[in-house]
């Protein structure tokens, strides 16, 4: 079968990049060999953060015990399961019908190029056909690394994908090996749900990454030492005993451990296997990653690679970034460039952390003289009245011109508030975006205005240039 366009996986880069491309007229298929809707609808995003409301929403409702509400609640995790699989089951039902109505042939099966402009399908009953296509897009996705220390069994050492599929009831007491975002969200995940939770890290901070401030690591520290969670930094495992009662660890530092079950959570690798790349020119790095231009066109002309199986933020929303890019530049021609700082990263623990752009100490090494407007919700009234004061508002600008930069918020919904400084450093605007906007109240999103008062103020009465567009502005337009 001919086609304009062949795309190899349906996560969320997958079907992006599928409906951007037949969006823009072309005849599209999409090839999956698992379940539809890949990792972040069946084992990732969606179910994680389908079981993390409910964790909040115990915490939330037993912190206003004695303000208008009585009892305390309890978290049944065999429900919370049964709950998560049917949101994802009617996602998944649906799958098939959201894209024919776009014309895009779904396929289930497993690709592998045999040649430059030819994918050979095997399906179900040793059924095997060709397609044929002039653009591809590879986004395939990855799998949880394994730590040879601690071999995972499905049972009393998991993973990611272990605990979404497999796991019905939770342990006395678990493991988080890993205190990045899987780890942490896990971790607060199975707290909340009454296990008893250690985290370790073998970083010095959680969420040791760098658009990720300590400010925002330090406040989900402090929480997790306050609910009860152990974190234990500096540290991994270098040794696993199963005994017929529970599991001993040894950490690098000399010290053991004894749980019942151990969670590993120390990153993902990319699927780049068995995609039969050697019958093309597309290159692959040490660590499988598959080397792409800022087009994100691969090392063989027509062929793009989106998502975890390229460099950069393995999160759903980069993902979804580079499907637009992809997609369009497979279909009109190179013209868009990937822009990983433009895509916001989003961690639900027991702080929900997002963030978007450059932190201050990555704007000063990109050489801007960078400010920190900042801000906690304790004078926000929304907070206040939610008895959720906890959090805060970071936005990164330039010093001497006021260019927004970028920014971090902790704290309720922080997921959603992102989007507006999102925005703003995309804006003509940048930093006087959020000052224009009419904002409800009261609300969480308002203060952002408040938090960047004093410094526009400041600004404005020097008689400087007030409005300079975001740093990203001018990128999004090339």
């Amino acid at each position: 079968m001919q086609f304009d366009l062949v795309v190899i996986g349906s996560g969320p880069g997958g079907y992006k990049a599928a409906i951007t491309a037949a969006h823009l007229g072309a005849k599209v298929a999409l090839v999956e060999k698992g379940l539809p809707g890949g990792t972040c609808l069946n084992q990732g995003c969606i179910p994680k953060k389908t079981l993390l409301y409910l964790a909040a929403l115990i915490e939330d409702v037993n912190a206003l015990n004695g303000h208008g509400l009585i009892g305390q609640v309890d978290g049944d995790f065999p429900a919370a399961i049964d709950h998560k699989n049917q949101v994802i089951e009617g996602i998944r039902n649906n799958f098939p019908f959201w894209l024919r109505r776009l014309g895009i042939r779904l396929i289930n099966g497993e690709a592998r190029f045999i040649g430059p402009k030819q994918l050979q399908i095997s399906e179900e009953l040793d059924k095997v056909q060709t397609l044929t296509a002039e653009r591809f897009i590879i986004a395939t996705g990855s799998e949880p690394r394994e730590l040879n220390a601690c071999p995972t069994d499905g049972t009393r050492i998991i993973n990611s994908r272990h605990f979404m599929f497999e796991q019905t009831q939770l342990p006395r007491s678990v493991l988080c090996l890993g205190g990045g975002a899987i780890g942490v969200e896990l971790a607060y995940l199975m707290h909340q749900f009454g296990s008893r939770v250690t985290i370790a890290e073998q970083s010095e901070r959680l969420l040791a990454q760098d658009n990720i401030p300590e400010r925002a690591s330090s406040l989900l520290e402090r929480k997790f030492d306050r609910l009860g969670v152990t974190v234990l930094k500096g540290v991994t495992v270098t040794d696993t005993c199963l005994n017929d009662d529970d599991i001993t660890v040894t950490y690098s530092d000399g010290t053991q451990g004894h749980f019942d079950q151990i969670l590993v959570a120390i990153g993902r690798r990319p699927k780049t296997r068995e995609l039969g790349l050697e019958n093309t020119n597309v290159a692959v790095d040490e660590e499988g990653f598959i080397v792409t231009s800022d087009y994100l066109e691969t090392t063989h002309a027509g062929i793009y690679a989106i998502g975890d199986v390229t460099e950069g933020p393995m999160t759903a929303n980069a993902a979804l970034h580079g499907a637009k890019v992809a997609a369009t530049n497979a279909i009109t021609g190179n013209s868009l460039q990937r822009n990983y700082h433009t895509v916001p990263i989003v961690i639900d623990s027991a702080v929900e952390i997002a963030a978007v752009g450059l932190t201050e100490d990555q704007a000063e090494d990109a050489g801007f003289e960078p400010d920190t407007a900042r801000s906690s919700f304790g004078a926000s009234p929304k907070a206040r009245g939610r008895n959720d004061i906890e959090g805060f508002i970071e936005v990164v600008h330039d010093e001497e011109t006021g260019q927004m930069l970028g920014g971090c918020i902790a704290g309720t919904e922080a997921g959603e508030q992102i989007q507006m400084l999102t925005a703003a450093c995309q804006s003509p605007k940048g930093l006087w975006f959020l000052k224009d906007i009419s904002y409800s109240h009261p609300s969480w999103c308002e203060e952002l205005e408040n938090t960047i008062d004093p410094y526009t103020s400041e600004i404005i009465q020097s008689g400087r240039e007030v409005f300079q567009p975001g740093i990203y502005y001018n990128r999004d337009k090339s």
